[in-house]
């Protein structure tokens, strides 16, 4: 999480908002972050295979299927998270900087 924070501040300020009021400034990355955890849980569940999908929608329905649960299922589903973060991270920034992310700097996302 402190990753897509991080991230997030660092779009934040490419995208040239560096005046913001504070409280702005939080709602905004509080917002962002919101949104971008959610395009990764979308594209995990996508990645995971047809029988793996089917399985884990038959676990939300058990109100006993806890968020913890949820991330050691996708941890064990033997898709490559790490990797769909990155690509989702990469195309969330692309989407919110337009052509000034053009020059992507890979390695600073993936630290």
């Amino acid at each position: 999480m402190e990753n897509v924070e991080q991230f997030i501040d660092q779009i934040i300020a490419e995208k040239g908002y560096t005046n913001l009021e504070p409280a702005v400034h939080m709602q905004l990355k509080s917002d962002l972050v919101q949104r971008l955890l959610d395009q990764i849980d979308t594209a995990a569940i996508y990645a995971l295979p047809e029988d793996k999908a089917v399985e884990l929608s038959q676990k939300l329905d058990d109100p006993n299927f806890t968020d913890q649960m949820v991330t050691e299922f996708m941890a064990n589903s033997g898709i490559d998270l790490a990797n769909i973060a990155l690509k989702t991270m990469l195309q969330f920034r692309m989407l919110y900087l337009g052509d000034a992310a053009k020059n992507v700097n890979v390695s600073a996302v993936a630290a």
